[in-house]
């Protein structure tokens, strides 16, 4: 009989504390069939290809030269169309080697036909507007523009092959430190 007892005492506390605890909600999950798939997951986007160095620009000592001549319109600070690729690839240039260039003079000159106050208001304008369209492109270095007007020309005969050679745009490089 004692063990009777003890054997009813020892049911009866243990389903007491079995019922005495709360059951855990159960989260069933219900499909309908209209739900979309769950989003594949985020993955982070590529870096950027490295744009490759155009052929047409190099560095040389302490300029930047250029093969082509950036072309104005007649007596303007114009930049012609024709130019737009030449100054694209110049910014791609001096984005690639911001350690080497990290500043830029942008030079105007201009032939010596015309008034020499003309002439140098002229060239100022020029190497504006092409440090203007260097930094429209991306371009944060530091940039200078001087003109020069007709005070450096390149060769002094009077033919228009000349005058061709001396309205040019030249880029010098400003160090850190200048």
């Amino acid at each position: 009989m004692k063990n009777t007892f003890r054997l009813l005492l020892a049911l009866s506390l243990l389903s007491a504390f079995a019922c005495s605890k709360e059951p855990e909600p159960v989260t069933v999950a219900v499909s309908t069939g209209d739900e979309a798939p769950p989003p594949p997951p985020v993955e982070e986007p590529p870096p950027p290809p490295a744009v490759e160095d155009p052929d047409d620009v190099h560095l040389e000592g302490d300029h930047v030269t250029i093969d082509q001549m950036i072309q104005f319109a007649l007596d303007s600070d114009e930049i012609l169309g024709e130019s737009a690729e030449i100054i694209d690839h110049l910014a791609t240039f001096i984005n690639n080697h911001q350690g080497e260039i990290p500043g830029l003079r942008v030079i105007g000159h201009t032939d010596n036909q015309g008034a020499a106050g003309h002439n140098q208001r002229l060239s100022e304008a020029r190497a504006a507007a092409v440090a203007r369209a260097l930094a429209e492109r991306g371009v944060q270095i530091r940039l200078e523009a001087e003109g020069k007007g007709k005070t450096a020309r390149l060769c002094t005969e009077n033919t228009e092959e000349c005058h061709a050679r001396n309205r040019r745009v030249e880029f010098l490089i400003i160090p850190a430190d200048g």
